[in-house]
């Protein structure tokens, strides 16, 4: 699906503009601010800015709390005060980082020549200071730097990352749970205490999933995409019984999904406590995962990042 280019006629000339798409995770789920291996892969649905000088900060947009996540990376990158435009096809709520999507593409606007890394690294803090959720560094870095045909096996200790190619027969789904969320009334900074202090059910998640990012990347590779679904299921399992993060709407859901024809595998993904969940299905069969969950389904494809130079 193509971003709009076209910007809103009173920010035509306008100082800015930036792009930068969502993302899902592949695998790896709450592992990134332990420092531990992440599988994600940026995809085609993008958030779009436009800026031009203003006294103070302001924002015309539908991201929920768009105006602090402004004021928050301006902030962060001694910018000077704009008003900004902001047009999206990232669904906030839904589990593909609507909120990374506008940090990055409002960082790719002000600053479009700075590292990818350290631009990830910026808006990684500011949606901290924005929302007070101590999140990992993830969902900015694929919005950064993701490649299109391509996941990011990313080390969230070093930054240091490969490129795996994603095969073209598989479909991305993200699957609305119809339970959204604010993090910040979730158990989420509750979660990464625990596992940050070594809470023996909480590091059993970790240190199981991140095994399991390996094991999926070499599936990738070997296109073994009956591993590729094992994984998944193995990872929400992981996620419901020793993260505990799931609940019991996600959990029926991530079983319809598993019992349609066609589909690898399904797992809740993100922060967890509702949004969406990941399906890998043949992209020839995507209609008979869709009428099981019988929920809305995006179906994906991936994409550039904000950061990733293209000619």
């Amino acid at each position: 699906m193509p971003a709009q280019r076209t910007p809103p006629r009173s920010f035509v000339g306008s100082d800015w503009h930036g792009r930068a798409p969502g993302r899902v995770n592949l695998i790896g789920e709450h592992v990134d601010y332990l420092g531990g291996l992440v599988l994600p892969a940026a995809v085609d649905r993008f958030t779009e800015v436009w800026a031009r000088p203003a006294p103070e900060w302001s924002i015309e947009s539908d991201v929920p709390g768009g105006l602090g996540y402004v004021k928050a990376i301006g902030e962060e990158l001694r910018a000077d005060p704009h008003a900004v435009q902001v047009t999206s096809q990232v669904p906030p709520n839904a589990g593909i980082s609507s909120s990374a999507a506008l940090l990055v593409a409002l960082a790719a606007a002000i600053r479009p020549d700075m590292d990818g890394k350290q631009a990830a690294l910026a808006c990684q803090r500011a949606e901290q200071k924005a929302t007070g959720v101590q999140v990992g560094v993830m969902d900015q870095f694929a919005a950064a730097l993701g490649r299109r045909g391509s996941a990011l096996l990313l080390d969230c200790a070093t930054l240091e990352y490969q490129v795996v190619p994603f095969p073209d027969e598989v479909a991305i789904a993200v699957i609305d749970s119809g339970e959204h969320r604010s993090l910040a009334s979730t158990p989420y900074n509750q979660r990464r205490r625990e596992a940050e202090s070594g809470d023996p059910k909480r590091r059993k998640h970790v240190d199981s999933e991140i095994q399991r990012v390996r094991v999926f990347a070499q599936a990738l590779h070997d296109r073994n995409f009956t591993r590729m679904g094992e994984l998944l299921k193995e990872s929400h399992q992981s996620l419901r019984d020793d993260f505990e993060v799931s609940t019991p709407n996600v959990d029926a859901l991530v079983e319809r999904a598993w019992s349609a024809d066609g589909c690898y595998g399904a797992r809740i993904m993100g922060a967890g406590f509702g949004g969406s969940i990941l399906a890998l299905v043949d992209k020839h069969r995507t209609e008979s995962l869709a009428a099981a969950v019988d929920r809305p389904v995006l179906f994906c494809a991936t994409a550039d990042g904000a950061f990733v130079r293209t000619q």
